[in-house]
C-alpha cells in the first residue's frame, strides 16, 4: 500500500511539474530560436557592409552632393490594383546595376515596387523608372505622381525604347533610348547643370563591361535565393514578335568571362550560391558558351538560365552546361503549329524535333521551363487542347503563356498596324494576357478565354504535381524539386486571380 501510494505521489507530482517543465523548454526553445536568427541577421549586416567596402568603397567615403531614387514599377491588374508579392523570387538586375554606374558623389536608393512601396515623399533630387515590358504603363503613373510634388523624372527600359515619343507625350523631363551604361553619368551631370535633355540616346552596341552591380541594395531586400548575373544580351535571330530582335537588330554581344566570375563571386560573398544567369540566348555561341560554363563550374554555384532549343544538339555544350551547375533552362518554343513559327520569322526551329529535344535536356539533368504564345496565326480553336497536352506529355516543369501581343515597334506590331488588324491602341492593355488584335482563325473573345483556360488546366493542383515530380532525369535534389513546386503554386495563385504569370 505504502509503496503504491509513493508511485502514486510521483505520478501526480511529474503531472503537476510536467507545464513547468514545458514552459521551461519551450522557453529555450525561444531563446535558441532568437539567437539563431540575432546571429543570421548580425552576419548579414557583417556581409553588407564586407560588400560595400570591397566594391564599392569608394562610393562609401565620398560626401553626397544628391540623391537618385531608381524604381522598378509593378504590373497594374486589369481592375486598377497592383501587383504586389510579399517576396521577389527573381529580382531584376536593372536598378541595382545602375545604382552602380551611379557617380560617387551622388547617393542612391532603389525600389521594386512589387514587394515594397514607392516612397513618393522621397528627398531625392532626381526620380529613375526602369520599367521592363507593359510596367512602363505603371511607371509613367509614378512620373506623374512625383512630377506633382515637383521631382523630375527621367525614364528608361525596353518598351520607353520603342515608344520614346509616346512617353514623351506622357510629361515626363526625359527619356532614355537603349542601353543606359553609356550616358548615364552624362544624365546625372547634365541633372546638375540643370540642362537635362528630353532624349538620351545609349544605343544598343555599346561595351557591357561595367562594375559590380550593387548586390547589397538587392540583398537588403525581401527577395529568393537567387541574384542576378548578366552574361550577354541580345540574339542572333530576329523573330518578328521579339522586342530583343526589335532593339538589337540580330546583334549578341557577350561579355568578358572574367567580368561574369567576377559578379558570381560578388554574389556569393553575400552567401548565395545560385544565379539567374542573365542571357537572351546564352547558347547562341557555342565557343563563347563552353568558355564561360568551364569558368562557372569552378564557382561550385546552381544556376538557371534561357538558351534556345538547339543545346539539344550540341552534346558537348549541354554537358557543359551540366557540370557549371545548370539546374533549369528556359526555352522560347512559342508554338505547337509549325505554321505559326513561319508566319513570325522562326522558321530555323521546328515543331517536329521540340520532344526529342526536351527529352535530351531532361535526361542530361536539367529541368525545362518554356514560353509559349497563343494566337499567331496558324493557331486555332483546337490549339489550347493540343499545348496543354503537350506541356503535360512532356512534363514541362514551369510553362508560362502569353497571348500574342503586337509590341509597338516591333516587326510584327508594323505588319499588323499596316493590315488593320490592330483592335486596341491603348498600350498600358499590351500584357500578353489581353488581346489587342484580330487574330485570323479565331475570335478575339476565343483566344482570350481560350488563353485562361489553358493556364487553369495546366496548373491544377494534380497536374502542377505530375510536372514537377513526375519527369524522369531531371535534377535529383528535393530541394530543387520543392522550390519548383513553390514557383508553381506561385504561378497557380496569379492564374486564379487572372494576373499573366512570369510577367512580375
Amino acid at each position: 500500500m505504502t509503496a503504491a501510494c509513493t508511485c502514486l505521489g510521483m505520478g501526480v507530482a511529474a503531472l503537476v511539474a510536467w507545464p513547468s517543465l514545458a514552459g521551461l523548454l519551450g522557453g529555450a526553445l525561444l531563446v535558441a530560436v532568437g539567437l539563431a536568427l540575432a546571429a543570421r541577421a548580425a552576419l548579414r549586416r557583417q556581409r553588407l557592409r564586407r560588400f560595400v567596402e570591397r566594391y564599392h568603397g569608394r562610393a562609401l567615403a565620398t560626401p553626397k552632393r544628391h540623391k537618385v531614387l531608381i524604381v522598378s514599377p509593378t504590373l497594374i491588374r486589369n481592375n486598377g490594383e497592383l501587383v504586389k508579392q510579399p517576396r521577389l523570387m527573381l529580382p531584376a538586375l536593372n536598378v541595382a546595376l545602375l545604382a552602380a554606374l551611379t557617380p560617387d558623389d551622388w547617393d542612391v536608393e532603389i525600389i521594386y515596387e512589387t514587394i515594397e512601396d514607392v516612397p513618393f515623399d522621397s528627398d531625392a533630387d532626381l526620380v529613375a523608372i526602369s520599367a521592363m515590358g507593359v510596367g512602363l504603363w505603371r511607371g509613367l503613373q509614378i512620373a506623374a505622381e512625383f512630377r506633382e510634388r515637383g521631382k523630375p523624372v527621367i525614364i528608361g527600359g525596353p518598351m520607353a525604347t520603342l515608344v520614346p515619343e509616346r512617353v514623351l507625350d506622357q510629361g515626363v523631363d526625359s527619356v532614355c533610348v537603349g542601353e543606359a551604361e553609356g550616358v548615364w553619368e552624362q544624365i546625372l551631370r547634365d541633372f546638375e547643370r540643370g540642362a537635362l535633355k528630353r532624349i538620351y540616346r545609349g544605343g544598343t552596341t555599346c561595351d557591357i563591361s561595367f562594375p559590380v552591380p550593387r548586390y547589397d541594395l538587392i540583398a537588403a531586400k525581401k527577395i529568393g535565393w537567387f541574384l542576378p548575373v548578366q552574361a550577354g544580351r541580345g540574339c542572333p535571330y530576329r523573330c518578328e514578335f521579339c522586342s530583343i530582335a526589335a532593339a538589337y537588330h540580330g546583334r549578341y554581344r557577350r561579355r568578358p568571362i572574367e567580368d561574369v566570375i567576377r559578379d558570381i563571386e560578388a554574389a556569393k560573398s553575400l552567401g548565395f550560391s545560385r544565379i539567374l544567369l542573365l542571357d537572351d540566348n546564352i547558347a547562341s555561341d557555342p565557343r563563347y558558351a563552353l568558355a564561360l560554363f568551364a569558368a562557372v563550374e569552378k564557382q561550385h554555384v546552381q544556376w538557371m538560365g534561357q538558351c534556345a532549343l538547339s543545346i539539344a544538339r550540341h552534346p558537348q555544350l549541354l554537358a557543359a552546361a551540366v557540370r557549371s551547375g545548370c539546374t533549369t533552362l528556359s526555352f522560347g518554343l512559342e508554338t505547337v503549329n509549325q505554321a505559326s513559327l513561319d508566319s513570325v520569322n522562326k522558321r530555323f526551329a521546328q515543331v517536329e524535333d521540340y520532344e526529342e529535344c526536351l527529352r535530351i535536356i531532361r535526361e542530361a539533368g536539367i529541368d525545362v521551363s518554356t514560353e509559349m504564345i497563343l494566337g499567331m496565326d496558324g493557331d486555332g480553336p483546337d490549339t489550347f487542347k493540343r499545348t496543354a497536352e503537350f506541356v503535360l506529355r512532356n512534363r514541362i516543369t514551369l510553362p508560362r503563356f502569353y497571348v500574342l501581343t503586337p509590341i509597338p515597334g516591333t516587326a510584327l506590331h508594323d505588319r499588323f498596324v499596316d493590315a488593320g488588324r490592330i483592335t486596341d491602341s491603348n498600350f498600358a492593355h499590351y500584357n500578353a494576357a489581353q488581346v489587342v488584335f484580330q487574330p485570323a482563325s479565331m475570335t478575339g473573345e476565343e483566344l482570350e478565354r481560350g488563353y485562361w483556360e489553358l493556364y487553369d488546366r495546366v496548373f491544377t493542383p494534380s497536374s502542377i504535381l505530375r510536372r514537377v515530380f513526375g519527369g524522369e532525369g531531371t535534377s535529383q535534389s528535393l530541394l530543387a524539386r520543392l522550390f519548383l513546386l513553390v514557383i508553381n503554386l506561385h504561378y497557380r495563385s496569379y492564374v486564379r486571380r487572372r494576373i499573366c504569370p512570369g510577367m512580375v
